[in-house]
């Protein structure tokens, strides 16, 4: 995942343009913020309502610019200082069991604690090192704990050339684990150290978790380098590197074949359709792993594929929702460990809780609140959202 540029997205249950359930004011007010923050100031909130999205029965403008619009005025990032919320926002997190079942969201632990599920395997298929704990740690977690064998998969190892490259190969892999094509038509072929050390710290969100999570091994020569693992090359042209008919993307949507082949699972869950917040690399997981499912459903046909966060997703639907706080909240507990294990983002008694801003040196916090943490603790939210992907 790109670390310090994790935004705010949003999906929608409704059409856009319903009525309103509730009076709205016509223009943003200064009341409604306070300095410093970037929500409405004195409501409870971990992530957007999701039966009060902006859009839906608020008006909203979105960034017309934005770093990761495909098109212009694509719906990824709300301006939210133009935009407007009113006082029953973020309640989402807050509404019971009972209520979230009342809007036809479907219990994600009743499919879980299921006998008559046939096939016990869940394969996470994601991105990043530290996606599997925003998206679907929870889950991950719970269903390891209720006698599922559940198995992560990771595209990249994070590698982003932070600390360094070698021209040699790996000794830890035998191999080259960064590659990119730069905007000139070069390729870059490297060992990148921070993709090395990334297994590590994915090992130590696997314990925390309590499942087996690893990076999806590939194969593909370039330039007589061989290359075994995913790493983006600082500078890289995303198109030009990972587009459709490109030999990375072949590579990895065969290596993607076989880890099912392999695996075997009754549950599949990934990225949605809009990366999350645009990312290019969560948007081709996205499309990649929806194809290799449905090849591997022609021979396996009871598999279900889930997106994670959909309430992120402009255009994916919540249905499915996995109440963290079941068994005295073993899950929420895992998740998390897992998220404070994520050293460059966590600080104990940090304030979450400030406008996003790309282009300051602070994290802000927003690649704890956007994800549904709290902004002043940066606890997780009492339940994660899923979308059943019908194919």
């Amino acid at each position: 995942m790109r670390i310090a540029i994790i935004v705010l997205a949003v999906a929608a249950l409704c059409a856009v343009g319903a009525q309103a359930q509730t009076p709205v004011p016509s223009k943003a007010e200064a009341r409604m913020y306070q300095k410093g923050f970037d929500i409405p100031a004195g409501i409870p909130h971990g992530t957007w309502d999701f039966d009060e999205w902006p859009g839906v029965d608020h008006p909203v403008v979105y960034k017309q610019e934005f770093m990761y619009n495909s098109t212009p005025n694509e719906k990824i990032k709300i301006d939210y200082f133009l935009s407007v919320f009113d006082a029953d926002d973020h309640e989402g997190y807050l509404k019971t069991p009972a209520a979230l079942r009342d809007r036809g969201i479907a219990d994600m632990s009743t499919l879980i604690k299921a006998r008559t599920a046939r096939n016990k395997t869940l394969l996470g298929i994601f991105c990043h090192p530290d996606d599997e704990v925003f998206l679907a740690g929870g889950l991950l977690a719970y269903a390891a704990a209720n006698g599922w064998s559940v198995k992560v998969v990771l595209i990249s190892n994070g590698a982003d050339g932070s600390q360094g490259q070698t021209d040699t190969p790996s000794q830890v892999l035998a191999g080259y684990n960064s590659f990119g094509v730069m905007a000139d038509g070069r390729t870059v072929v490297k060992t990148d150290v921070q993709g090395e050390k990334k297994l590590d710290i994915i090992a130590g969100y696997a314990r925390s978790l309590g499942v087996d999570i690893q990076v999806l091994p590939i194969d593909l020569t370039v330039s007589g380098k061989h290359i075994v693992q995913v790493g983006e090359a600082p500078g890289l042209d995303f198109p030009a590197t990972f587009g459709p008919g490109t030999e990375y993307r072949r590579a990895i949507a065969a290596s993607l074949r076989t880890l099912l082949n392999e695996v075997k699972p009754g549950i599949v869950v990934g990225h949605g359709k809009d990366g999350e917040y645009g990312n290019y690399l969560h948007k081709m997981a996205h499309d990649l792993v929806l194809d290799a499912v449905k090849a591997h459903a022609t021979s396996n046909p009871g598999v279900s594929l889930f997106t994670g966060f959909p309430e992120y997703n402009y255009r994916d639907n919540i249905t499915h929702f996995l109440d963290l706080n079941l068994d005295n909240g073993a899950a929420w507990k895992k998740k998390y460990e897992a998220f404070k294990g994520i050293t460059f983002l966590y600080k104990e008694g940090n304030d979450y809780d400030k406008p996003w801003d790309p282009t300051d040196q602070y994290m802000d916090g927003s690649f704890v609140k956007d994800y549904g943490f709290t902004p002043e603790t940066g606890e997780p939210p009492r339940y994660e959202f899923f979308q059943r992907v019908s194919f």
